[in-house]
């Protein structure tokens, strides 16, 4: 019986799209998303129409779509990277409707929803009185948008053979995964599966330290997927010790490759993490970036007796792993350390994690990918005849995942350079710290500030650059510019002119 309803289902189909059918299905899951904040507001005796208002338009679309819709040839780069371009907007926009019915700006909503599904966090919600509903619609589309994160780099783009194998290559780069064969929809399901329940383990553990339900969950939304929105704009020093561990623990965990946890948890080899020479050098990194902050820390204090060291030690380590894997949550008051802990900080906002991960930045394995190059460039330069590859955990890395390595930390650089300029304009009181700080935060997707301004605090014009900025950074950069290119159009007008020819030849 089964069968045969999904028979009759799949024959509804008229038209051929995989753009149409995919967007039809973000769609369903956006409006049955919308009912999760819905029940919450009932509960806690709010209106709940102003999530309930959008979302039977959104299944009934989505469900026509997806009906009438079926898959057709796989999709080129352009119409491909197209589709991936339109779905964003669509969830953002979409998304931004239930912050817009309970009184932000147009400009204010479309922030915190593009903050909320980029897992940057930065949040424009500052008043403890404000509605649950909305606190935890905002915590749902980061852990919503962190699944879809690791999705689209892991197996949309491959799948749609955008950048042929080197995509497959930077994203799978630290976990010996070059002959990842895995079915496509098995592979999907899998990391689903994994993410679903790190997230409910994360859950329950918080509520064991104590933490409330409505909490924890929240939490646990903007933990694994590296969000670190906060209800009510609190901070994690408001929890005890227990759930900050917690909390620490699997900030790591979202900003690990999920590959690892795949290898360690669907087949029992623990010994993937030890294996993966990205994810060793994310935990040197992170030790280094921590004793690196405790010397300034030291050497900038008075009165060295006053430093309580098993608080001073945790706070640092708490704060490099929240920054490393561009969480952003916060147990100090950060923006009293001395400035020259800032450059640190910096730095490990702006490398993030792992590649397959949740975090955002430009990922330690393209610094090895760039350091194994550079270092192969020097040796040739005293033995010109040797020929050196560039390789990953003992595998050799393709040229063109070698130059993508080196065009996307480029390119980070680039960005970040100019928007530092563009805030310094927008914003002549901000001091150029402050827009260091504001600017790696947002393309980074960390969404915690290094300085004294507060987002708030900033023009529209400014929060909608960030905005876009915050979505330039979730796609690392340069597949979101590739919006701008003339190859790009071209390509796609080119896309538009042979599918329009194929579909005559089969009318014919």
């Amino acid at each position: 019986m089964l069968n045969a309803l999904r028979l009759r289902i799949k024959n509804m189909a008229r038209w051929e799209s995989n753009a149409v059918k995919l967007l039809g299905l973000i769609e369903i899951v956006l409006g049955i998303a919308l009912l999760a904040p819905a029940v919450v507001a009932l509960f806690h005796n709010e209106d709940p129409m102003v999530f309930i208002f959008p979302a039977p338009i959104l299944l009934i679309l989505g469900t026509v779509q997806y009906l009438l819709f079926k898959s057709g040839e796989t999709i080129k780069p352009a119409g491909g990277l197209l589709m991936i371009f339109v779905a964003w907007w669509i969830v953002f926009a979409v998304s931004s409707i239930p912050f817009y019915l309970s009184g932000f700006s147009a400009v204010d909503s479309l922030f915190e929803s593009v903050s909320g599904f980029t897992t940057t966090g930065t949040s424009l919600i500052t008043d403890a009185s404000a509605s649950y509903s909305i606190f935890f619609w905002g915590a749902i589309t980061q852990w919503a948008g962190g699944i879809a994160i690791v999705l689209i780099f892991m197996f949309l783009l491959p799948m749609m053979g955008i950048g042929g194998k080197s995509f497959v290559n930077n994203e799978l780069a630290g976990s010996e995964t070059y002959n990842f064969s895995m079915r496509i929809k098995t592979t999907v399901k899998n990391f689903i599966s994994i993410y679903v329940l790190l997230s409910v383990l994360e859950a329950v553990l918080l509520m064991i330290t104590g933490v409330g339900l409505f909490e924890s969950v929240t939490m646990m939304f903007s933990t694994i997927s590296t969000g670190g929105f906060m209800v009510a704009g609190g901070s994690m020093a408001d929890y005890p010790f227990a759930a900050q561990f917690v909390v620490l623990v699997f900030m790591f965990l979202g900003g690990t490759n999920f590959y690892l946890h795949y290898r360690a948890l669907n087949k029992r080899d623990f010994s993937a993490y030890r294996a993966s020479q990205e994810f060793i050098w994310t935990v040197i990194l992170f030790i280094i970036a921590t004793v690196g902050l405790l010397v300034m820390l030291v050497m900038n204090t008075d009165d060295i007796s006053a430093i309580d060291p098993g608080s001073t030690i945790w706070n640092t380590l708490f704060t490099v792993v929240s920054m490393g894997t561009t969480t952003g949550y916060m147990i100090v008051d950060q923006p009293v350390w001395p400035l020259a802990t800032y450059v640190i900080l910096w730095i490990v906002m702006l490398l993030g994690s792992m590649s397959g991960s949740t975090s955002g930045g430009i990922k330690i394995y393209r610094l090895l990918i760039l350091w194994s190059y550079i270092s192969n460039g020097i040796y040739k330069m005293f033995h010109p005849r040797s020929v050196m590859d560039v390789k990953m955990n003992g595998h050799v890395v393709n040229s063109d995942a070698v130059v993508s390595a080196v065009v996307v930390v480029v390119m980070f650089i680039a960005v970040v350079i100019f928007s530092i300029i563009f805030l310094l304009i927008s914003e002549p009181g901000m001091t150029i710290s402050e827009s260091i700080g504001l600017s790696i935060s947002a393309i980074s997707n960390t969404g915690m500030n290094t300085g004294s301004v507060t987002i708030q605090e900033i023009s529209s014009i400014s929060k909608v650059f960030l905005t876009f900025m915050m979505w330039v950074g979730r796609l690392e950069v340069v597949i979101a510019l590739l919006l701008f290119t003339r190859t790009f159009w071209s390509d796609l007008i080119m896309d538009l002119k042979g599918n329009r020819r194929s579909a005559k030849g089969r009318g014919g």
